[in-house]
């Protein structure tokens, strides 16, 4: 790509929010609207070209990613850059190999993070604070993924491409020592991020009353016509894209996917030898 078409790489992009006195209505909605269509068009990227990430981009993302809401302000989580070539392979290959984080010049490690909360109990001699419990563990993933979330919406909005990595997950004890975390740390997800070689079309989404419910959680005789309306909209879409030629309906499809969750079967334990969601045992 041109110069023209990375503008955005060599702009001061840590001077782009402005004082709320500064910002008028007029100002505000617009820059809202704008968010909202980043969010709508969004698509995982697979394919970048080979062009940097300007380490400034970078830091100015993860700021973004950090001004996320977190639970009483306790930030229980860490994002790790892996910038060394080699450990890059390696995480690579222990996230299945999977090309785009070769291709991606910015690869991240989410991480929960309660080692940091562990050492200001120690710095302040409060004791017998439990961080195997299993609240413990949902608050710091909550948080850690909120700031994923951030950082990927601030990429996409500087015309970056994004994709997030769950097979971070599949070797966990390998993963936690090519990065040396500590007990209480555990790598939950990656983050791939480069310049995109391509546009993919975003895919369709559940109806939103089948996600979006009042009061009360629906009936499942709701739901299920939901599902199978969806069916429709994503065998047409997958068949489009020459996915899933088998059966392309998305409940199918769905259905497979949850059933090879079990594979990554190491997650439990590596957890409980990181100290991690030891409620029980």
């Amino acid at each position: 790509m041109g110069e023209d078409a990375h503008a955005t790489q060599d702009m001061d992009v840590t001077s782009m929010p402005r004082k709320e006195s500064e910002m008028t209505e007029s100002a505000v909605y617009p820059q809202t609207r704008s968010t909202i269509d980043v969010m709508h068009g969004h698509t995982s990227c697979r394919r970048f070209v080979n062009e940097p990430v300007n380490r400034d981009v970078v830091e100015t993302l993860i700021e973004a990613g950090t001004r996320a809401s977190t639970s009483s302000n306790m930030q229980a989580y860490t994002v790790i850059s892996i910038t060394d070539a080699e450990l890059k392979r390696r995480m690579a290959y222990l996230c299945a190999d999977q090309p785009q984080i070769h291709k991606a010049p910015v690869f991240l490690a989410f991480c929960v993070d309660l080692h940091r909360l562990q050492l200001c109990c120690g710095m302040h001699d409060v004791e017998g604070v439990d961080f195997g419990l299993a609240e413990a563990f949902v608050m710091a993933v909550v948080d850690t993924a909120l700031v994923m979330e951030n950082v990927a919406v601030a990429a996409e909005s500087l015309g970056l491409g994004v994709c997030m990595i769950g097979e971070m997950r599949g070797h966990p004890f390998e993963v936690r020592e090519a990065l040396k975390l500590p007990p209480l740390v555990f790598a939950v997800s990656g983050l791939c991020i480069g310049w995109p070689a391509e546009k993919n079309e975003p895919k369709p989404r559940l109806p939103l009353e089948a996600v979006w419910h009042e009061n009360t959680y629906r009936a499942d005789d709701e739901l299920i016509p939901m599902i199978e309306a969806h069916d429709g909209i994503m065998s047409a879409f997958y068949d489009s894209q020459g996915m899933h030629p088998s059966d392309p309906r998305w409940s199918s499809v769905a259905a497979k996917r949850a059933a090879g969750m079990a594979r990554r079967k190491d997650v439990g334990a590596a957890l409980r030898r990181q100290g991690l969601n030891t409620q029980g045992e």
